[in-house]
């Protein structure tokens, strides 16, 4: 590959590639698996793989390189399990993931457990019958599978892999077990945005949490300039509803 298709390929510079190779080098392994191999010098050099992964993915999904992955108004109402799973699924390249259960769980960052693990395989079943995926176990091993996003789903709805990443950070540094209730309430609020005015039991139903979790996560998410809401009174006392401003830097 040429300087230009590698700084494109991996969202490098070619600043860095020319003057700071291994550092870009060790960059490129630890997001993508692949080893970089440079021939030559300058702007003229020859980038070659030494060993690339088939399917392109990043080491986890908070790593992955995507502009955006496809959701669907429905889709938010899953509940947790279900939801990351099939967030995960959207995420990885071509839509596909292909892997054995330990990998999944690898990938999404949860500890390989027989409980993580027979729930996953029981949320993969789940969002198959519900036609959200296609789910095959390898006839030849039991232990791997692959798992697809249906092309109606990909059709209806996109959120970016940032607001993954940003939930992430957030739940985090707030020390919450679960990033999910974050994201689903921030595409929540993406929804009540096109409305006029919206009603907290609005927010409730359209993202399938309880009360407690969409006060927490819209609290944080405020705290953190994702986005602003204002109470609208009928009258001093009386508030008939919320309106929501979103922070354009992240929507």
């Amino acid at each position: 590959m040429t300087l230009e298709e590698v700084a494109k390929r991996f969202g490098v510079s070619e600043k860095s590639l020319i003057g700071a190779f291994p550092r870009t080098q060790k960059s490129i392994l630890k997001k993508w698996g692949l080893h970089l191999i440079k021939k030559g010098r300058g702007s003229g050099a020859i980038y070659e793989i030494e060993e690339e992964k088939t399917d392109a993915r990043a080491l986890t999904l908070y790593n992955e390189i995507k502009d955006d992955i496809a959701f669907d108004e429905e889709s938010i109402k899953l509940m947790t399990w279900p939801f990351l799973v099939f967030l995960t699924i959207v995420a990885t390249p071509m839509l596909v993931f292909r892997g054995s259960y330990e990998d999944f769980l690898n990938y999404i960052q949860l500890n390989v457990t027989k409980e993580n693990l027979d729930e996953l395989k029981v949320t993969l079943q789940e969002l198959s019958d519900n036609e959200y995926i296609s789910y095959t176990i390898d006839k030849t091993d039991e232990n791997y599978f692959v798992a697809a996003l249906y092309r109606k789903r990909e059709e209806q709805m996109h959120i970016g892999i940032g607001m993954v990443k940003t939930c992430k950070e957030i739940a985090d540094s707030a020390h919450k077990r679960s990033w999910v209730p974050i994201l689903k309430t921030w595409i929540g609020m993406q929804m009540m945005a096109e409305k006029k005015l919206f009603k907290r039991e609005d927010l409730i139903a359209a993202t399938g949490l309880s009360l407690y979790q969409v006060t927490e996560s819209k609290k944080l998410l405020e705290e953190n300039e994702i986005f602003k809401t204002t109470q609208v009174y009928a009258d001093y006392q009386m508030c008939i509803g919320s309106t929501v401003e979103l922070n354009g830097f992240y929507n």
